[in-house]
């Protein structure tokens, strides 16, 4: 069974916090934030929602500073945020997608239209979370391969390979077997690895390695 998405919603009027609580709480578990501020101190605190509806016109701390706040927060994923708001200007709509948001919807808000945008952001959220864990596996791989270039300079090609499957944590009988080596052999050319590189051991490679 899928897990329930986390949805945050922010608003000052608490009337609007039961109607979203009501439309959508059998769907998605939900917390309920009043104020900028509040919603700050709750993502802080480690909750990290799915999404976040977050109003605009609230005191001390309006849903434009909020959104900013919370993409100042390093510690936290990207979240999609959609602004809920009672203004009709485009201007405001404008200013809020430029800020990033991904989508606007006016109160008093529908039901059905309110699960609907939520479903289509959390579905967007899911697609880029998944893009970038993508973007970071592969800025390690060319991150790793630039660091085994400068490592392995003057290894030969077989104590490479070796050198290799080491820092990716195989042992000698593991290497023997991928490499169709000898148990032998395997342990002479790890041995030559070492010292060329000067260190003693599988922990040492792998610092030498990391520190690169």
């Amino acid at each position: 069974m899928e897990e329930r998405s986390w949805i945050m919603a922010v608003d000052d009027d608490r009337t609007y916090l039961d109607m979203i609580e009501e439309f959508i709480g059998e769907t998605y578990n939900v917390t309920l934030a009043t104020s900028g501020i509040q919603t700050l101190e709750i993502l802080r605190g480690g909750l990290i929602p799915n999404l976040i509806l977050l109003d605009i016109v609230m005191p001390d701390m309006d849903g434009h500073e909020t959104f900013e706040h919370i993409c100042n927060m390093e510690s936290l994923p990207w979240i999609p945020v959609i602004f809920l708001t009672g203004k009709t200007n485009s201007a405001d709509e404008l200013a809020g997608l430029e800020l990033g948001a991904q989508d606007y919807i006016m109160k008093p808000f529908v039901r059905e239209n309110l699960l609907a945008r939520i479903r289509l952001r959390l579905e967007a959220g899911k697609q880029a979370r998944q893009l970038q864990t993508i973007r970071e596996r592969l800025e390690k791989i060319e991150k790793d391969e630039k660091r085994f270039s400068a490592l392995s300079r003057e290894l030969t090609p077989t104590e490479q390979k070796v050198a290799r499957l080491m820092i990716q944590g195989c042992d000698n009988h593991e290497i023997s077997i991928q490499l169709s080596y000898s148990h032998g052999y395997v342990k002479n050319i790890a041995t030559k690895v070492y010292n060329k590189l000067s260190v003693h051991n599988r922990s040492e490679l792998w610092r030498l390695f990391q520190h690169l």
